[in-house]
């Protein structure tokens, strides 16, 4: 008999793994495209679930009549598949499901009841943090919520349905109302980048100031309030009031910007700037830049242009004789500060170069001109440098606002090559979430959020817009747009156009509304901004070619 050596043993161990792995892959896996096994009918009003039907088949029939006594929506999700939920300790239980894909069957004392998607899009249950000391988790489910949800459905207390239920996985497909994949035309963007434009211009109060934060299942805002989100969101209402004269999109905006210039406007040593407490930052006066500057060029506000020259003259009064920005101004020592943080010298660089369009200054030109030099001028370990490379978008702004007039083409192969690497490290053919191809990752068990790939899709755009400029390689250019189009796919597919309105209480104000994830519908003004932007300007780009 051959002695067990440590390498045999190392090879044993590798071998019974592998076979313990496979076995339990096959034992808890679903199939998706499987045909439908019974369908859960739900009716639902103002974002509450009123009655329930299972049926196997009449599924047109079911519950349609107390849909029309109750004035309700009715739901349709069908379980294509289903398989064993190995325990209710809440890690193992939460980590069960796929979020936004699979729902819950508890069984006690022969009653059944189910969480389906819709139930756990509704009880915010997909949206669950573990935190583990320092370690923190992102579970499928919430466990909490989800076993007190099932048991007060039985009649139970949790501790019983734990102790003596049982627990199926069901994978769970929408056939009423069918679950939505836009096509990337011009049609669609137009709707979807007018409907972000239109959830800003809901969101802005009488007095300018935005719904900053509002969670779309109650509909129920946060008190945060942030200048350079509004500042930005009031750029992108400006844009899209500009592209389609919409009186009720341009008030708004002119609401908006008279909030920023009246409210937020304070002094920084001789110029104005966006500065309300003792210190300043630039990406407030950036950004609040780009949005006075859209106003002015479309006509709306020319009276705006005196603010417009003051707020550029500081930004450039912040620059260092190396390109970079002094990113805060002490208000009460009177002097700038020298420290740098993330975005906030790619939006002053995108804004001078957007500014020098009215303000005609070549100081303004030169001063973009210099900070985007000075953001491609990276060491060679780059990933250790000051800036992080998955936070360039305004760099690539940057890039396209200047390229007629002060090209970069050294800028063009830095973004050129950071979207490479934003397709290479993008989801593609998850599984249970093929509608997620081209979203940017969190990892393997998260949602993706949808502002981050709207940000690198927005720079995408401008990327695009001055390759086709500089006449790079058709391949490049090719690869390039191939994976903005997958991206601004899933944007579309999981905006609140409507969305499942079922499980909201206002859909209406909701509508055009980005969503944090899929499966997370908080949407914060910057959401639509990003997303808006990069679907803005593509379609923008698609009509440029027609003409």
């Amino acid at each position: 008999m051959k002695r067990l050596t440590v390498p045999r043993l190392f090879a044993l161990f590798a071998l019974l793994l592998l076979v313990s792995t496979l076995g339990l892959e096959h034992y808890l896996r679903v199939d998706r495209s499987g045909s439908v096994k019974r369908t859960i009918v739900s009716t639902w009003v103002g974002g509450k679930r009123r009655s329930r039907a299972v049926v196997t088949r009449d599924v047109e029939g079911a519950l349609s009549q107390k849909a029309r006594e109750q004035r309700a929506m009715r739901v349709a999700e069908d379980v294509v598949d289903e398989g064993p939920v190995l325990s209710t300790q809440p890690v193992i239980f939460g980590a069960s499901f796929v979020p936004g894909r699979d729902g819950v069957e508890a069984r006690y004392d022969g009653r059944v009841a189910y969480a389906t998607v819709d139930d756990l899009l509704a009880l915010q249950a997909y949206n669950h943090a573990l935190i583990l000391g320092p370690i923190r988790l992102q579970l499928g489910v919430d466990p909490d919520v989800v076993l007190d949800a099932l048991a007060g459905e039985l009649g139970v207390t949790r501790e019983e349905l734990t102790e003596h239920g049982t627990f199926r996985r069901l994978a769970l497909r929408h056939r009423l109302p069918p679950e939505p994949a836009p096509a990337v035309n011009e049609q669609n963007l137009r709707t979807a980048s007018v409907s972000a434009g239109r959830y800003l211009a809901r969101a802005v109060r009488p007095d300018g100031s935005y719904r900053y934060e509002v969670n779309g299942i109650d509909n129920e805002e946060t008190d945060d309030y942030n200048w350079p989100r509004h500042c930005g969101a009031t750029w992108y209402l400006s844009e899209t009031a500009n592209y389609t004269r919409e009186p009720t999109m341009l008030d708004a905006a002119a609401r908006a910007a008279r909030r920023l210039s009246q409210e937020a406007l304070g002094h920084c040593g001789k110029h104005r700037c966006v500065g309300v407490g003792d210190r300043a930052d630039l990406g407030s006066s950036a950004l609040g830049l780009l949005a006075l500057v859209e106003l002015v060029e479309g006509g709306s506000m020319p009276e705006l242009m005196p603010v417009v020259r003051d707020l550029a003259a500081f930004i450039r009064s912040q620059q260092r004789p190396d390109g970079e920005f002094m990113h805060f101004y002490d208000r009460v020592k009177d002097e700038p500060v020298d420290k740098q943080v993330l975005y906030y010298t790619g939006e002053a660089a995108f804004a001078l170069a957007r500014a020098e369009r009215v303000t005609h200054d070549p100081g303004d030109l030169d001063a973009a001109r210099r900070a985007l030099e000075r953001l491609v001028d990276y060491p060679f370990w780059y990933i250790g440098w000051h800036y992080f490379w998955g936070a360039e978008h305004w760099t690539c702004h940057a890039l396209g606002a200047l390229w007629e007039k002060a090209p970069n083409p050294k800028a063009l192969r830095f973004c050129m090559e950071w979207q490479e690497a934003v397709r290479t490290t993008a989801i593609w053919d998850r599984e249970a979430n093929p509608e997620y191809d081209g979203a940017t990752s969190a990892g393997p068990f998260v949602p993706p959020a949808l502002v981050g790939t709207a940000t690198r899709m927005e720079a995408a755009v401008s990327t695009l817009r001055t390759a086709r400029l500089a006449g790079l390689p058709a391949r490049e250019i090719e690869e390039l747009e191939w994976g903005i189009r997958k991206a601004l796919a899933f944007l579309m597919r999981f905006q609140l156009e409507p969305g499942p309105q079922n499980v909201m209480r206002a859909p209406g104000m909701m509508r055009g509304g980005i969503p944090n994830t899929p499966t997370d519908f908080h949407v914060r003004i910057d959401n639509p901004q990003h997303a808006g932007t990069a679907l803005l300007h593509y379609l923008k780009l698609l009509e440029e070619r027609k003409n």
